[in-house]
């Protein structure tokens, strides 16, 4: 690990060369500010037009350093997260949006460096990485699942009652489902679904909960609660979307959980019969076709049973007899 340390380090110390003092502090020369604040502005607004992102990030960077009390300063903080998203580092573009956030009461570019906020979390969410470390030198190879969600946090909070909001709400959940916690994400689902309770996403909401519940019924052991709570979210997705096409989706969510409960149950049931123990046996077969009916192991249950409750009775008979 020393060794690779050491070889992601070279690249600085052999550029020593390109730093300098100024003001008593070692800065880059190239970053040395060449023309007064405004010209560097127009020069920083000029790449943008342009959609010369690499000349805009390094000019933003030249007016930020340079003239850091500047009000030209705070949008050029905008305008070089913008040149780091255009150039797919999200991790130093949230950095600098964030910088350009809190920098101001009100800032000239709110709405749209939340957008870009919202859109770094949604890469974030589909896979992109972050730097080692945080480094911006080192190759993006951490997973970013954490710094998604609180960047969705960050959207909410910001413009609550936005379309924004209803996606952050949805893509945390999703995120979180993803790692598994379970219990957060059916919580940012519902949330959605309070606060936009007649919005699109609020269907895929119903629908995602249904998810949760299977993918925890199919991981964790058979606790029938996740089952009754899969009911009541079914229960609730039809009252709120009578007629909806997709409930058909839930509804298969919630049949694949009866499917995999009865499996369950059918197989102990089998275990008794094949060590003899038919009434035990009897009371799993007669369980699954009370509680789950349209199963797919409700048939093979229903013969077994028959045949369970045949030897019962030739057992009764013959013990009679004796």
């Amino acid at each position: 690990m020393r060794k690779y340390v050491i070889l992601f380090l070279i690249p600085a110390i052999c550029s020593f060369a390109d730093y300098t003092l100024k003001d008593g502090k070692l800065v880059e020369r190239e970053e040395i500010a060449t023309e007064s604040v405004q010209e560097h502005y127009s020069t920083v607004t000029k790449y943008f037009e342009k959609g010369e992102w690499k000349n805009l990030e390094k000019e933003a960077i030249i007016l930020i350093k340079n003239f850091p009390n500047s009000p030209f300063a705070r949008d050029a903080t905008f305008f070089l997260g913008m040149a780091y998203f255009k150039q797919d580092d999200f991790e130093m573009a949230n950095i600098e949006f964030t910088e350009y956030l809190t920098r101001q009461a009100t800032p000239k570019y709110f709405e749209e460096t939340i957008q870009y906020k919202f859109e770094i979390a949604e890469k974030f969410r589909s896979g992109a990485r972050k730097h080692i470390m945080g480094f911006k030198t080192l190759p993006k190879w951490m997973p970013a699942g954490s710094e998604a969600i609180a960047i969705y946090d960050e959207v909410i909070s910001a413009l609550p009652h936005h379309e924004l909001a209803a996606h952050s709400h949805y893509g945390k959940a999703q995120v979180q489902a993803k790692n598994e916690d379970f219990r957060a994400a059916v919580e940012s689902y519902q949330t959605l679904i309070r606060r936009f309770p007649k919005h699109p996403l609020a269907i895929e909401s119903y629908i995602g909960i249904g998810e949760v519940y299977l993918q925890q019924s199919q991981s964790e052991y058979c606790d029938p609660d996740f089952l009754d709570l899969a009911e009541l979210n079914l229960r609730k997705f039809r009252t709120s979307f009578p007629g909806e096409e997709k409930i058909a989706v839930a509804q298969g969510n919630y049949m694949r959980m009866q499917d995999h409960y009865a499996g369950s149950l059918f197989e102990t049931a089998r275990f008794y019969e094949r060590t003899n123990k038919w009434g035990a046996a009897k009371i799993y077969y007669a369980k699954i076709l009370k509680n789950y009916p349209d199963s797919f192991v409700a048939k093979k249950s229903k013969d077994r049973l028959e045949i369970v409750e045949s030897k019962l009775s030739y057992l009764e008979t013959k013990k009679a007899k004796k």
